[in-house]
């Protein structure tokens, strides 16, 4: 049967103009007996030149697609279940069963395929739930985490053992973004390995995510260092990559601040690069350097819509902030809740400048739950008035705890994002997040 499949797959793939030119009734032949042997994808790239299926016997291929089901062969499913009625497609209990197999394998994808195919959504139990979550998490497939949560309804919870390998998963893959998203919703003490860590700042420096996998590291408990910070300054400050500098002052436990004269501070000014600057204006005791060189920043600062700069500019070195400057920051400051920014706004400005309705309405919401006795002052202080209804509607879609609302339109604060699927590696972002109050680890 090897020797037969292989040819037909040459046929099919290589040589389909042959498979045109044989007599319909021997394809069709042969279409039958690939059916029966569960030789579906063969079938398939057949299918896909000599239309065949439609010779089948339903009951034949409905039997195939039963197969199929039971051994958790998902795409061999979704291409016979295309070829049937609804009514001869598996029931819901055959469907829920082979679900129930993959989610225990951390197959969400597969899950995705086959509500795509059948339009049923199998009913998984907690304890499956909590199965497909550790493996997963141990995978480092963190968006298809969210998949199987917004699919079961059933709060998340991660094993510490899942947890701690998860981690390791996305150090060694370079997918720093994910690891630190893990790291900051869960509260396991994970300690990596120190060579593990080494490798993972060796490979940053060379593709330059050295900024994301400190960012990652500050995150995980305890968080690891390595030592030879001297030899990766020499060669960042060589190659005038001063962005990726105040990462080594993070990663590193032999940084050597004493590198950081009056020469590399303006260095790290002049390169125009927000992060550097704002590691600048963050350590460096000079003032008289960072009032020389806080209109750069504060331009640097604006450009690149760095809050936290342009702050720094004006704290430390004495720059005005503009009104239509903070205008510019304000609408995102309001959208991630950002009161520091916000009084820091209003502090040195006569009024506030206009911005957009929904986001002060739901930074409003946002200062309900944190921090209510500011509401007030803070609607007078955008010349707004509270609207309880709306600000709760878009907390509620920023957070992902509600897919309903007062409209059916898409609310540009909470736009598509890819990480609601099951392919992608963020755990949260825009209305699919899932609330880290749902979060567990160890339960």
């Amino acid at each position: 049967m090897r020797a037969y499949r292989n040819l037909l797959k040459h046929l099919s793939e290589d040589a389909p103009g042959t498979l045109g030119r044989l007599p319909a009734e021997f394809v069709t032949a042969q279409a039958r007996r690939l059916v029966d042997q569960d030789e579906i994808y063969v079938l398939e790239q057949l299918h896909k030149h000599v239309p065949v299926m439609a010779s089948l016997p339903q009951d034949v291929v409905a039997r195939a697609a039963e197969r199929a089901l039971e051994r958790a062969v998902v795409d061999d499913f979704c291409f016979l279940a295309k070829h049937l009625p609804p009514a001869q497609r598996p029931g819901a209990g055959l469907i829920g069963r082979a679900c129930t197999r993959l989610a225990r394998r951390g197959n969400a994808g597969g899950i995705e395929q086959i509500i795509a195919a059948t339009g049923v959504r199998p009913e998984l139990d907690e304890a499956t739930a909590l199965r497909a979550y550790d493996v997963l998490v141990a995978a480092g497939r963190l968006g298809a985490v969210d998949y199987m949560r917004q699919l079961t309804r059933v709060p998340v919870r991660f094993r510490p053992d899942a947890v701690a390998t998860g981690m390791r998963t996305l150090l060694a893959s370079g997918r720093y973004g994910a690891l630190r998203k893990l790291a900051t919703l869960t509260d396991v003490e994970v300690r990596l390995d120190e060579e593990e860590v080494r490798r993972a700042v060796e490979e940053a420096v060379v593709d330059g995510t050295l900024p994301e996998l400190a960012g990652a590291l500050d995150r995980v408990r305890p968080s690891p260092r390595v030592e030879g910070f001297a030899e990766v300054f020499r060669r960042l400050a060589a190659e005038e990559r001063m962005a990726e500098l105040p990462a080594l002052f993070r990663v590193f436990a032999d940084a050597d601040w004493e590198v950081l004269d009056v020469g590399m501070w303006q260095r790290l000014v002049a390169s125009g690069s927000a992060p550097a600057v704002r590691f600048a204006f963050e350590h460096c005791e000079d003032t008289a350097l960072l009032a020389r060189e806080a209109r750069t920043a504060y331009t640097v600062g604006v450009s690149s819509g760095d809050r936290a700069l342009v702050r720094l500019a004006c704290e430390r070195g004495g720059a005005r902030l503009r009104a239509q400057d903070a205008g510019k920051l304000l609408g995102d400051a309001l959208e991630n809740g950002d009161a520091g920014w916000f009084d820091f706004a209003a502090g040195r400005l006569p009024a506030l400048p206009v911005v957009d309705a929904d986001r002060a309405q739901l930074y409003l919401a946002l200062q309900a739950v944190r921090a209510p006795g500011r509401v007030d002052r803070d609607a007078d202080l955008l010349g707004v008035d509270r609207d309880a209804g709306t600000g709760q509607w878009l907390l509620s879609l920023a957070e992902g705890r509600w897919s309903g609302g007062p409209c059916a339109v898409e609310h540009p604060l909470t736009g598509p994002c890819a990480v609601g699927h099951p392919g992608a590696d963020a755990v949260a972002c825009g209305a699919v997040a899932p609330p880290v109050a749902e979060l567990v680890v160890g339960a």
